[in-house]
């Protein structure tokens, strides 16, 4: 596999699985949908992940989703149709990719001009759609690389946030009237390469529809593994 190998999977499976509350090694068996009843949760969460399968939420939700195949419960109309009842809302899947690889710096320079502050990125965020920046969710990472400009302005920026101690979930973006220039590439590129030094897997979820950032993890080397489709209800229904 391009980016991860068997063992950069284990360690994959090993951080969804405590994510989800299952066993750490519930992910392990590829064919298998593993299912956990959690009638405190205020979610519905389905995992494909190489194979493997996981659904989590409430009894009444799993008892619904019972006789639905993993291609159904990846859907957003699935789970929307699950828990309309329940005020359930669901933005769709988020595709997921991995990388365990460090690769050369991508980009028109040599030497950019980097910062590693969140000032720059909430800048950064003011000039972008709020859907964008939702999905981008860099204010929530932990550290960020920005490229400014020759003012000190802002161009795009990448960052990352350790995830279950294992992995680094990585997120982009960009000032509207300045991409495909290349510059997300330079941003994400330092970004996934200081992840994977400092001993973790990168991964990068992303809405299925939005094409710019899947061609920008291909380039980057990220491997799509899965998906995770999740819709919120309200507690009071459980």
């Amino acid at each position: 596999m391009t980016g991860v190998d068997a063992h950069h999977l284990d360690i994959v499976a090993l951080a969804w699985s405590r994510a989800l509350g299952l066993p750490d090694t519930a992910l392990a068996r590829p064919g298998a949908r593993q299912v956990l009843v959690d009638d405190d949760a205020d979610r519905v969460q389905f995992l494909r992940l190489a194979g493997a399968g996981a659904l989590v939420g409430p009894r009444w939700a799993l008892e619904r989703a019972e006789d639905l195949d993993d291609d159904a419960l990846s859907e957003r109309s699935t789970l929307l149709d699950l828990t309309k009842d329940h005020g359930g809302s669901c933005p769709g899947p988020l595709l997921l990719a991995y990388t365990a690889e460090v690769g050369a710096d991508t980009g028109e320079s040599d030497d950019p001009m980097i910062s590693h502050d969140l000032a720059e990125v909430r800048a950064l965020e003011a000039l972008c759609p709020p859907d964008e920046v939702t999905e981008a969710a860099l204010s929530d990472r932990e550290r960020w690389f920005t490229l400014l400009d020759d003012a000190g302005s802002p161009v795009a920026a990448a960052g990352y946030r350790e995830w279950q101690g294992i992995v680094a979930d990585v997120g982009a973006l960009t000032a509207p009237d300045l991409r495909r220039r290349g510059h997300a590439a330079v941003v994400a590129r330092l970004t996934t390469n200081d992840a994977v030094d400092e001993g973790m897997i990168a991964q990068w979820r992303s809405h299925p529809e939005n094409i710019a950032s899947w061609q920008l993890a291909a380039t980057l080397g990220y491997q799509v593994l899965g998906s995770h489709t999740l819709a919120t209800v309200h507690r009071s229904s459980v």
